[in-house]
């Protein structure tokens, strides 16, 4: 592989690019159809992953800002979509989890990203698929380790 010579070049770029090429395109089209937004079926998405969770392990999942969440999930349950219910175990934590509007909703745009799945896979040379995703679990582990360490440099030089 040759050396980078540019932003362009770079992994990173490449990766961020198609994200957000694809992020304009569900977007606009989860809000045309569905009158959702991306954040908005992110949310959703893991909601309905998680079951019933709460606005910390929605941020989690989504290695985003926990406020952020709470904004968006204020946003659905005035649109319907979530319910908030107390915590059995933890009676001052609040969950979340998905009305029958929130996974109807759910359900629709699910078919749809596989839709899109199954087109963007089929552009790729015959039997490399499998071999795309098991290279982006890869390189998530690695970014995941990356920030583990930078984190945990950053807590050791704050302690000093």
């Amino acid at each position: 592989m040759r050396e980078p010579k540019s932003v362009t070049d770079l992994l990173t770029y490449r990766l961020l690019r198609l994200s957000n090429t694809l992020g304009l395109y569900s977007n606009r089209r989860y809000r045309n159809e569905l009158d959702v937004t991306l954040p908005e079926w992110r949310v959703l998405s893991i909601i309905a992953l998680l079951d019933t969770t709460s606005a910390r392990d929605i941020s989690r999942a989504l290695a985003t800002d926990k406020a952020w969440v709470g904004l968006t999930v204020q946003k659905l349950e005035r649109r319907g979509f979530v319910r908030r219910v107390s915590d059995r175990n933890d009676g001052r934590r609040t969950l979340v989890n998905l009305t029958r509007q929130g996974q109807e909703v759910h359900d629709v745009i699910m078919a749809n990203a596989r839709r899109r799945q199954k087109r963007l896979l089929g552009a790729l040379p015959p039997g490399t698929a499998d071999t795309l995703i098991l290279c982006l679990d890869r390189l998530q582990s690695e970014a995941d380790q990356m920030l583990a360490e930078l984190d945990e440099t950053q807590t050791l030089d704050s302690s000093e």
